[in-house]
């Protein structure tokens, strides 16, 4: 293609953020929460625009195409809105009257409610969109404007990115975009067909999202923990039951959802701590009811991806996107279908990948509607730490770091660390696209401590049902994981689970779940060079080839951005080594930092007169 520069942009839902392809490749991505520290923060992206456009040696002067996810304008956003409210009426009228009883009345002030809400959203989404778009113009931006649909931008991520040359079927399966709940494509010689809409409220995100806040947790947020905690229990106890409230139906390619589930979800929107569950799901614990709702999940959409395979059966590859597909165990059950050759997760399957989706669907329609399908050259789109910071951080804190000679002397060293039980965190070069940590701003641990999962966890705050993820050397997936090789890519972005060998549980089980399973990252020289010589030196010292690998965060916080997120991170979590650029901070070394940043001044104990030193 002819020079040309494309940025996408997304603030209309959750994890706002920017693209950029320059000269049609995929150059960086960002999302608004890492610089503005925000979970999920749908601010305007101004400050990730421009960071990215920096980082791709661009300014908004440069930018010849400015793709936009979901440009509706107040009024096309707002009856969208109302257009989903109506399908939700429609479906949960003839059941409200038996669940609400003599307190029908809240149906109707909930939809008054929502309604108002929703006109002041649109209204607020224009005026960031004006705020964003005025920024960019003053910074010389001139280029023309287009806007893609939010079902569609993912396809694209899924489809453009996979590698796939063959034909393949795309799965966009999430809680809702702006004209449906989910949908499927066709993937074929560079172009996509829709294949199916599948409508609102029907939606399988809205399933389990629901159950997600009935137990306590953060829907949008929070699915993980539910993941995790189906595998410790029996979906038999309430697997048909759940089935009912949302299965794949046999009469045509859709999904059926109970009116209950808008019901709870509407009903139970701010729960009290105290409140029981829904009546009939009282009584039962709450791994029973995650278990059941993962299965039902599983075998929804599982069915509907055989449904197509089996009308296509020539076709062999499938690629996912959407907030759904951030469920591992779901990803693991459609890659283990025996139509399935290979399978391709986008590594930001959520709404974070939709400014790489607008970007792709631009140079997809400037370039006539096709677009060969690629692979990744880096998922290390996002700014890397400014020397002129840990300068400023080094003077500030009185930093004192352990410097090696180069990147293979200072592999040895973090392999050393490893292998005497130190905790490390890495916050170097370009930070990572999407969700997970992928060696750019990670945890470190080894992975022979089942353990690890209790006190780590308590050491970041976190909650979690699910053990730590491993990271793992691309060329010994088989002898970790049972058929490890296949879809090996996109296991390179930690999107799918695997059952572990037996040398695996073994000699890892602090990243191996109770069913057996975990979710690693495959690692190999071309992905991360860095990354992947530590583990071959932890490898040659210990004979294990995976440790460890978390995202490098607090509890509730996005993944640390730049050198200052890092060292608070490092201090707030008590780690123990932290790979800052090319330089390594050791926390016994850096006593002041710990002072500083705390108020906690560590004393060196010394033995009392008479008291011989303890060993």
């Amino acid at each position: 293609m002819t020079s040309m520069n494309i940025a996408g942009v997304h603030f209309n839902t959750h994890e706002s953020g920017v693209a950029v392809l320059r000269d049609g490749r995929l150059v960086g991505a960002l999302s608004q929460e890492r610089l503005d520290r925000q979970k999920m923060s749908d601010a305007a992206p101004a400050e990730a625009v421009h960071t990215a456009l920096a980082e791709a040696g661009l300014t908004p002067a440069d930018v010849d195409h400015l793709a936009v996810s979901d440009d509706l304008g107040p009024e096309g956003y707002y009856q969208s809105r109302v257009s989903f409210k109506k399908a939700q009426f429609r479906e949960t009228w003839s059941s409200a009257p038996r669940y609400f009883g003599w307190k029908l009345w809240r149906l109707g002030e909930y939809y008054r409610r929502m309604l108002a809400t929703n006109r002041r959203s649109s209204d607020k989404r224009q005026r960031r969109w004006d705020a964003l778009l005025g920024n960019l113009r003053e910074k010389g931006f001139a280029g023309e404007i287009h806007s893609y649909e939010h079902g569609y931008n993912h396809a694209c991520t899924a489809y453009y990115c996979s590698g796939f040359q063959d034909e393949c079927l795309v799965f966009v399966m999430e809680a809702a975009g702006f004209i449906n709940a989910s949908s499927v494509y066709l993937g074929k010689a560079g172009r996509l067909v829709k294949l199916l809409d599948i409508p609102w409220p029907h939606s399988p995100g809205r399933f389990y999202e629901t159950i997600t806040l009935l137990l306590g947790f953060r829907p949008a947020r929070h699915e993980g923990k539910i993941t995790g905690l189906a595998a410790l229990g029996d979906p038999a106890v309430l697997g048909d039951y759940a089935r009912e409230l949302f299965h794949l139906r046999d009469e045509n390619d859709d999904f059926y959802l109970s009116p209950l589930i808008h019901l709870w979800r509407w009903d139970y929107r701010r729960r009290k701590a105290n409140r029981p569950l829904p009546r009939p799901l009282r009584g039962y614990s709450q791994a029973d009811i995650a278990a059941a709702w993962q299965t039902a999940l599983e075998e929804a959409l599982v069915g509907l991806v055989q449904r197509f395979l089996h009308r296509h059966p020539h076709i062999r590859h499938v690629a996912l996107a959407g907030g759904v597909h951030g469920n591992v165990k779901l990803n693991q059950r459609i890659n283990e279908l025996e139509q399935v050759e290979e399978m391709y997760v986008h590594p930001g399957m959520s709404d974070c990948g939709q400014p790489v989706g607008a970007a792709l669907a631009c140079r997809a329609e400037l370039e006539g509607g096709c677009i060969k399908p690629f692979r990744h050259e880096t998922v290390y789109l996002g700014p890397a730490p400014d020397a002129k910071e840990i300068e400023q951080l080094t003077s500030e804190y009185q930093l004192v770091f352990e410097d090696a000679k180069n990147d293979d002397e200072l592999a040895d060293r973090v392999a050393g660390l490893l292998a005497e039980n130190k905790i490390v965190a890495l916050c170097r070069g370009r930070m990572e696209y999407g969700p997970r940590a992928l060696g750019a701003r990670t945890i470190m641990y080894a992975a022979t401590d089942p353990s690890v999962n209790d006190w780590l966890n308590k050491q970041l705050k976190r909650t979690e049902f699910m053990p730590f993820a491993p990271v793992t050397l691309l060329e010994d997936a088989e002898r970790c994981y049972v058929h490890g090789r296949k879809s090996a890519y996109t296991a390179g972005f930690m999107t799918v689970c695997y059952n572990c060998t037996d040398e695996m549980k073994a000699s890892c089980p602090a990243v191996v779940h109770v069913d057996g399973t975990a979710r690693p990252q495959y690692i190999s020289r071309e992905q991360n060079l860095f990354y992947h010589d530590v583990l071959k030196k932890y490898k040659r010292r210990t004979g294990i080839s995976s440790v460890v690998n978390t995202s490098f965060n607090m509890h509730e916080e996005p993944i640390v951005c730049t050198a200052g997120d890092a060292i608070k991170a490092f201090v707030a979590s008590n780690l123990d080594a932290l790979v800052l650029g090319n330089r390594l901070l050791l926390k016994d070394k850096n006593p002041v930092l710990r002072e500083k940043l705390t108020g906690v001044r560590e004393v060196e104990q010394t033995p009392a007169d008479g008291e011989e030193p303890q060993d």
